[in-house]
């Protein structure tokens, strides 16, 4: 149930990460579905990459590097793709 709960605290993570991104680096060119799944898609690589420190000693999303890692991908990613798409469109 732990990693259920930590998947849903991710993706919340996530579509409150593309909300800020969005916010924060508006565009006209930019789409917001787009900025969500960047942000949900961020949330979950940095959360996956935060717990692959604790691989061997009960790897559960909740713990504090899960958290941070999706708050850091969550707000990432989603500035990455409006930089790209700001760039070349």
């Amino acid at each position: 149930m732990d990693f259920i709960t930590g998947f849903a605290v991710w993706f919340v993570i996530g579509i409150a990460g593309g909300f800020i991104a969005r916010a924060l680096y508006r565009d006209d060119h930019t789409v917001v579905a787009l900025a969500l799944t960047f942000g949900v898609f961020g949330a979950f690589i940095g959360g996956m990459l935060g717990v692959a420190a604790y691989i061997h000693h009960d790897p559960l999303p909740l713990r504090p590097g899960g958290i941070i890692g999706a708050v850091t991908g969550a707000i990432f990613f989603p500035f990455v793709y409006q930089f790209i798409s700001r760039r070349f469109v």
